[in-house]
């Protein structure tokens, strides 16, 4: 898996992906530390930012309302975040969001980087992103540090098969 998806080290969550959500985010941020997350945040990440104590930094996603509903945070808006929250630990993403909408992750990874804090990815709606040219690029390809994803969602798997990739150095 990790040779497939260009992960430094890939580990299989037979618990869902709310179980590797709560694993990326309990190895990068404590009690009291900040982690910057979207507001349309799956309840997954809240849990996950409970149990390891830190403090959350809401950030806004772009708003369809035509659609009425929440599309991807936007690289001005996640600058904005990091330059008023220098101490975050990590920025957490969701791309693709729940209804398929991705955004630049490789310029939110570039600035997140910049300011030496690990981007986590929530990608339970990419697993396939790495199968295609013609799809969105998937987080570790963008440079993400960690994802998750819901093999079963997607990719086929048995139920609650799930996936989290690693990358080392951060």
């Amino acid at each position: 898996a990790a040779e497939l998806y260009h992960a430094d080290h890939s580990f299989f969550v037979i618990n869902g992906t709310t179980g590797g959500i709560y694993a990326m985010i309990l190895a990068t941020a404590g009690p009291g530390e900040k982690i910057i997350v979207p507001r349309n945040a799956h309840r997954s990440i809240i849990g996950g930012i409970i149990l390891s104590g830190a403090i959350p930094v809401f950030i806004q996603p772009e708003i369809d309302y035509e659609l009425g509903i929440a599309m991807g945070v936007t690289p001005e808006t996640v600058q904005a975040a990091v330059n008023e929250h220098p101490d975050a630990k990590a920025v957490l993403i969701i791309n693709p969001t729940y209804y398929g909408v991705a955004t630049d992750l490789q310029q939110i990874v570039e600035i997140v980087h910049q300011c030496d804090m690990v981007v986590l990815v929530d990608e339970a709606h990419g697993p396939h992103l790495k199968f295609s040219q013609r799809l969105p690029i998937q987080a570790l390809d963008a440079g993400a540090d960690i994802c998750a994803q819901s093999s079963h969602k997607i990719i086929g798997a048995l139920t609650q098969a799930s996936l989290v990739h690693c990358r080392e150095g951060r």
